[in-house]
Formats: C-alpha cells, structure tokens, sequence
C-alpha cells in the first residue's frame, strides 16, 4: 500500500560508512570523522573505520566496501585499508583492489549522474578478523553554498567508540544540535573543534516498520546556514529563474488550458499534462544536483528530474496567473522531524498551490491532481520562495480520502471448484497504488502468481478497460476460477475465495506488521478498506452455523465482519478503518493493535461448514 518514485537527491552523502554497519554480525571498533572547514562550503573529510566481523556472513559481507562521492564536486583519496586479522597479521590491500565504478542504477531509471563509487576490496577476512580504512575527500565545491548535516546511531549498531569532529574558523557562523551524545569544545589558535562521541555495547534488534532512526536515535546536527528560511531562500532563487515564464511556455499552458476558465481545472490540466508527458530521468551532475532544468528546456527534452518537473509545473500555473511554491521534502525515509538546526537534507520537491490550498506531485505518473502518495503526508517541508521561505507540513492523511473495496461473486459449480469474478475500486492514494500495480500486464502467468500468493492455486484474467492514470477513482475488473475442489456435503468447509485482486486485504497493510509491539514510532495510514464476497450455494445446501459476527477497535483503528446467509448466497463482508492523528504513531498504540491484528488474522482464518437443506 505504500508507494513513492525515484527521485534524484539534492545532497551529496559524506561519510555513509558511519551508518553501513548495521548488520548484527559487526561490531564497529572504531569511527572517527573529522571535517575541517576552510570556509562554510569547503572542507577536508577523513574518515577512519575499523569494524570486525563475529561470523561467516558478516567476514563475506565486509569483504568489500564501497564509497560514493561526487566526481564533480570532491576528490577521494583512499590513505589505509587493511585487513587485521585475528592473530594480530596485518595484509594491506594492494592498489589494484581499490578501483571506481559507476555506482548501481536500477534498469528502470534512467540516471545522469557524476557521482562515482570507490570499491575497496580486502583479502582473507575470517570471522574475528577486522578490516580498517581511512579515507580522506576534498570538498572544493557544493550543491548548497554552505554546509549543513545530520548523522544518527541507531542502536541496533554495536559500536565501541564513534568520534565525529568538526573543526573550523572562530569566526565562522556554526549552528549544532546533539541528542544522546557526549559533546565537548576545545579552543586554540583561532579555531574551534566540536568533539561528538557515542558508543553502544549492548546491540539491539531493529524495530522493523519504526520511522526513521534519524528522527529519534542518538543523532547530531550541524549547519552553517542561519535558518531554514536561507536554505528555503537558496533553493527559492534557483527555482524561480528555472521557472521563467518563456514564450514557449506561454503558449504551451495557452494550447493546454484551451477555453477552461475554471482555476481549479486550469491547474488540474496543467499537472495532467506534465504527469503524463515529461519522462522521469534523474540528474545528479554538480549544480544540476540542486538547479533545477529551465522549463523551456523540459518542454523541449520531455524529461527531467523532481526539479525540472516542479519548475515546468511552476512555468506553466504562472503563464496562467496561478502561483506555485516549491515545497522541500524527505520521501525516500520516513522522516518526520526537522532537526532545529537548519539542515539542507532533502531528497525531493514537490508543489504547492496557495490559491487552491493544495500540494501536488508531478513526478507520479498515476496520482490525481492534489493526491500525494502515502509517504508524503504529515512531513515536514520548507516552501522554497525567495523573501517568504518557511516551515510547513503537508496534510495528515484522513480515511475518507483513500477508500479501497473489492467486490467477489463466486459460485461453487458441479464440479465443486469456485469461480467467479471481482471488482476492484480505489480512490485516493489508493487509487495510486491501484493503477500502479495494475500498469503491468495483466496476463495469465500473472493471475496464477497471485492466486498462489492469496493461499488459493488458479487462474483467471482481467476484463481490459481504458485507463486514466490521473482519474481520482479506478476501477478494475477480473474473472477467476480456483483449481482446488471443495466437496461440501460431504462436511468440508468453505473458505470464502478472495479471487483476484492487487491491494491488500483490510487491516494487512496500513497499520504495518504487529506481531509483537513496537518499541519506537511507527509509520502509520488513514485509510478504509472493504471487502465483500458473495457465493452462491448449491440449493440443496444450507450453514450448519455461520461464524459470529465480529467488531473490535483501538485508539486509531477498527474492524468490522458480518456473515449471512439468505436466498442462497453466503455474504461475508469485512471493513477496517483506521483514523490515526498523524503519519507516526506511537508505541502505545502499537500495543493496542497487537490484538487488534491478530483478531483479524483469526477472522481470516473463519470458514463455513454446510449441510443438506431438510
């Protein structure tokens, strides 16, 4: 139920290694960063990591470690690598098993980038032996003009000392922010060294579905930047010139909008137009990593990043006297915290309409305008325009945006096997997810991959229909036959089918996974699902007994099933709402869904057994 697209990032990582180890086979012996700052944007990094592998998975998986940086941007240079081993021997990786490589694309995203991968590949790793690594990267320019950073421990890293220094000029604006770290400054000649350190003997699983460890482990922040307001004012200046209302724009949102008057469905058409006409490519080249493409170069490439995509949008409202503001935003974590120290981490942007009071996102090829997918809501974002920046949120999700219901009409023929048909409806973010998953093609290989999935070996096929990918509401119909028999007079008992469908069934998806509770915020969705299935019975067969209605409910969540029986047909039908506050939720809450959950799992597990009709 949770979707998101590939987005190109507007920040460079430095020092990843810090954070890769999270595997339970590590344990990180030492992590020492130093940054020294020659003016806000330029700096010298030197990181020096030594970790040990405890078992056979873990020596395989450190036998190897990539770097990525910007070709454009810095210069690496590896200082040390070597492998320690258990007996106190030391084998120094040779020159030629340090190499660049493109750093790994998926297929389906075609990506414009400097950004390079520096592999280091060490020899003879065992279990208890260690690696160690230094590695220094010379800064000499920026996507941002000044310096900012966040970098967290969770505490499922087992960590015998992380020491994070940052060293710079007196005088130099220098903003920090540290949560559960030991902190000190040291003073001499001018300069100013801020020591942040950390250590964690005691490893804790991770807590699977939780939002970032960003927004809650021990963590620190640095900046240059003064405010939120600047970096907002930075990005706000770029966009605005990439946003330039051009001849060629003109009459491209003139030809788009035609004789429609209304604002609301000029805008609408707007989006439509680039959703579905500019091609998804991302751009990570030096300043293209931050500029966004001119509108009047998108129209003519008919592709381009989140940014160049924001900006056209922006061009095109503006060609029709409707204002935009660009809107700063983490999608590819879930983030919902903004550190108070200003910090320039985002990974996307998206669109807001004041006039319409209205976030839209014009990279989704399948949302509704004014639809956000579900990883959007309830974040923190900083509205991008020059003079005016801020700090905003986007809208929490409400159950009644994102509705999702499958109706199943089955029949139990004489040769005792079920089929039948279904009819899946969304809307909303629902809706999203709905013509996603549908976008694939819909063959037979598929229906019996996903008749497998649901427990019940079949076949079927999906009736076609015109798709609108941008329609608020779609609808999707599918036929089915299960290959199991099912012999009910003679006291089998019947599960009701599921037949064929795409989203998940309700109550499995928008809370997450609660087997046991959860130990740190968790991501959580509004939204109802509703599924009925109907199946018509021999005549000559009637319930022994149908299985008691059901209703249970927590602090943000309920679920409903009925069953009955008249004229012939069994009529299950199932509802789950959930109406949480906010996208986070809280440890107490997962406790109550615990329960919750595992009544529904029982719920689905409910069958039905028949007799002869007196």
């Amino acid at each position: 139920m949770r979707g998101s697209f590939l987005t190109a990032f507007l920040v460079v990582a430095l020092g990843a290694a810090s954070v890769q180890a999270q595997d339970s086979g590590f344990t990180t012996l030492r992590d020492r960063a130093t940054f020294v700052f020659e003016n806000e944007q330029r700096l010298v990094f030197t990181q020096e990591i030594e970790r040990k592998a405890h078992d056979v998975q873990a020596a395989r998986a450190g036998g190897r470690v990539d770097l990525t940086y910007s070709a454009g941007q810095q210069n690496m240079e590896i200082l040390e690598a070597a492998t320690l081993k258990a007996d106190g021997t030391v084998t120094r990786v040779s020159p030629d098993k340090i190499f660049d490589v493109a750093p790994s694309i998926a297929r389906e995203t075609a990506m414009y980038t400097d950004h390079r991968t520096r592999s280091i590949v060490f020899a003879d790793v065992e279990p208890g032996d260690s690696i160690r690594y230094v590695y220094r990267t010379v800064v000499h320019d920026g996507a941002w003009p000044k310096y900012s950073r966040t970098v967290a421990w969770p505490d499922s890293l087992r960590s015998k000392l992380a020491e994070w220094v940052f060293d710079h000029p007196e005088g130099m604006p220098f903003q920090v922010e540290q949560h559960g770290l030991s902190y000190r400054e040291e003073r001499a000649g001018g300069r100013i060294r801020r020591v942040f350190s950390w250590s964690n003997d005691k490893r804790i699983e991770p807590d699977g579905g939780s939002t970032s460890f960003v927004d809650w482990a021990s963590r620190l922040s640095v900046s240059t930047f003064a405010s939120y307001a600047e970096i907002g004012d930075t990005y706000g200046r770029l966009h605005a010139t990439a946003a330039a209302v051009t001849p060629d724009v003109q009459a491209l949102a003139d030809e788009i909008v035609g004789s429609t008057a209304d604002r609301r469905t000029q805008a609408r058409l707007l989006y439509e137009w680039v959703a579905q006409k500019v091609r998804y490519v991302a751009v990570q080249i030096g300043s293209g990593q931050l500029t966004p493409t001119p509108a009047g170069e998108t129209i003519r490439n008919r592709y381009g990043d989140c940014k160049a995509h924001v900006a056209l949008l922006a061009a095109l409202l503006a060609a029709k006297g409707i204002a935009s503001e660009p809107a700063l935003i983490n999608i590819a974590s879930a983030r919902y915290v903004l550190p108070q120290t200003p910090v320039a981490e985002f990974d996307h942007v998206i669109l807001y309409l004041p006039e319409l009071a209205t976030y839209v996102e014009p990279t989704s090829h399948f949302a509704a305008f004014g639809v956000l997918p579900w990883g959007h809501h309830d974040k923190p974002v900083v509205h991008a325009v020059e003079g005016k920046s801020r700090v905003a949120r986007t809208p929490r999700l409400r159950a009644e945006d994102n509705v999702a219901e499958i109706k199943v009409e089955a029949m139990i023929g004489a040769d005792g096997r079920i089929s039948g048909s279904t009819q899946e409806s969304a809307r909303g973010a629902m809706a999203t997810d709905l013509k996603a998953r549908s976008a694939v093609e819909l063959n037979g290989t598929r229906a019996v991959a996903q008749m497998r999935s649901f427990g019940t070996p079949g076949g079927g096929s999906w009736v076609k229909a015109a798709r609108q990918d941008q329609a608020p509401e779609f609808t999707i119909k599918a036929e089915f036959k299960q290959n199991d028999e099912v012999d009910l007079a003679a006291g089998e008992a019947l599960a009701p089918p599921p037949g064929l469908r795409f989203l998940s069934r309700p109550g499995l998806s928008l809370m997450g996974t609660h087997d046991v509770a959860h130990r740190r915020p968790f991501i959580c969705y509004a939204g109802r699902q509703i599924e009925v299935i109907e199946v018509t019975m021999p005549t000559d067969l009637r319930p022994m007994r149908l299985p008691a209605n059901r209703s249970w409910t927590t602090s943000i969540a309920e679920y409903k099933a009925t069953y009955a029986f008249e004229g012939g047909k069994l009529r299950v039908r199932r509802e789950f709402v959930a109406r949480p506050d906010g996208q986070a939720c809280t440890p107490e809450q997962s406790r109550e869904l615990v329960g919750l959950l595992s009544n529904i799992r029982r719920d689905y597990r409910s069958v039905v057994v028949f007799d002869k009709a007196l």
